[in-house]
């Protein structure tokens, strides 16, 4: 019986042992996984702010007016027969590239040379017959009126012979522009043409021009002459050229509300850049402004007054300004205080809300 009490408190005593040595080692794991956390928490600080901040900058705020329109050659023509008869030859075709004076096409003058030469006799006659009737007129021989009557005749045949000199130049029709010829009517030799029948349209490649629709609150930002920039993507590269405001409508348009402004420019790509295809442009407003200019996001409105949060070293300074103007993503902007001047000083752009004058912050620059 003895035995069997003490080999229970034996057991009792040696569960006590294992139980105390299993506590100590649960303690010791947790005191060195607690140790890295306190060590991670105290090497935080969590009452910084991290926020964005860009450069304030002095600059044209409304500095530029942004379209984009159709490409069309400066000088353009379209050529029409001013004669009526065969098509002979037709010496050019769709995409043909000419010099001024160049032939489109020609017209059988068989008919147009024999009446000039008919014209051509008549009238040497007719000189030759008045120059004998002011010698009878000088003798009395005929009157006044019979003189007249001679000089008349002579004019009309004067004209006459005018317009069959015309008729036979006219039967080689040619362009009176370099360019190439952007619309050809269709044609064959043998047609019989009509006075005033459309031919083709030629296009000056190497002088080309924009056309733009602005509206009232551009049109102040523009004056002729104004300098130009033109973007026209192309699948495989981007092509830039300089160009210039050479006009203004004087008046808006009654159906659309807007004014038309013309941007011409060199071509730098004949090769290339043909009429009707899409250009981007931005004209230049050389006269504007210069102000004190921030991004809208930087904007902070507190108790129905507008401030800035401006980076002073790691903490936030909170300034009041006035809202000078506003355009596009920019602000143009005053300190209140006329002594404090805010151009190149850094401003908050993120996490605003969370700010107070004097917060710390973290800052990032864009």
């Amino acid at each position: 019986m003895r035995k069997a009490q003490r080999t229970l408190v034996f057991s009792l005593i040696s569960l006590t042992i294992v139980a105390s040595l299993l506590s100590c080692s649960k303690a010791d794991q947790e005191q060195e996984v607690n140790e890295p956390l306190e060590a991670v928490s105290a090497a935080t600080d969590y009452t910084q702010v991290v926020s964005s901040s860009v450069a304030i900058e002095e600059r044209a705020l409304r500095d530029r007016v942004i379209g984009s329109g159709t490409v069309q050659g400066q000088r353009e023509v379209s050529i029409k027969s001013r004669l009526s008869g065969e098509i002979k030859e037709i010496s050019v075709g769709l995409g043909s590239t000419l010099k001024a004076g160049d032939t489109l096409l020609t017209i059988d003058d068989t008919i147009a040379k024999l009446t000039l030469s008919q014209l051509e006799s008549q009238y040497e006659n007719a000189v030759k017959q008045q120059a004998v009737n002011e010698k009878l007129f000088a003798s009395g021989a005929i009157s006044l009126s019979q003189l007249n009557q001679g000089k008349s005749s002579l004019d009309g045949l004067s004209a006459q012979l005018e317009q069959a000199k015309n008729n036979v130049a006219n039967s080689r029709i040619t362009t009176p522009i370099s360019g190439s010829v952007a619309e050809m009517t269709k044609l064959v030799e043998g047609d019989l043409l009509q006075a005033g029948s459309q031919i083709a349209r030629i296009v000056d490649l190497e002088h080309l021009r924009v056309t733009l629709a602005i509206g009232q609150a551009q049109l102040f930002l523009i004056k002729e002459g104004a300098p130009a920039e033109i973007t026209i993507r192309t699948p495989t590269e981007t092509i830039v050229a300089e160009g210039r405001v050479s006009a203004i409508s004087a008046s808006s348009d009654s159906r659309t509300g807007s004014w038309v402004v013309y941007v011409d420019f060199d071509n730098p790509r004949p090769d290339m850049l043909k009429a009707g295809i899409t250009a981007d442009v931005t004209i230049f407003n050389t006269d504007a402004p210069l102000y004190t200019v921030v991004p809208n996001g930087a904007m902070v409105n507190r108790g129905g007054k507008q401030y800035i949060f401006v980076v002073d070293g790691s903490s936030a300074s909170l300034q009041e300004v006035t809202v000078v103007d506003q355009f596009g993503d920019l602000t143009a902007i005053e300190s209140k205080d006329a002594f404090v001047s805010l151009i190149g000083e850094r401003v908050l752009v993120s996490s605003l809300s969370r700010l107070i004058d004097g917060s710390a912050i973290s800052t990032s620059l864009e």
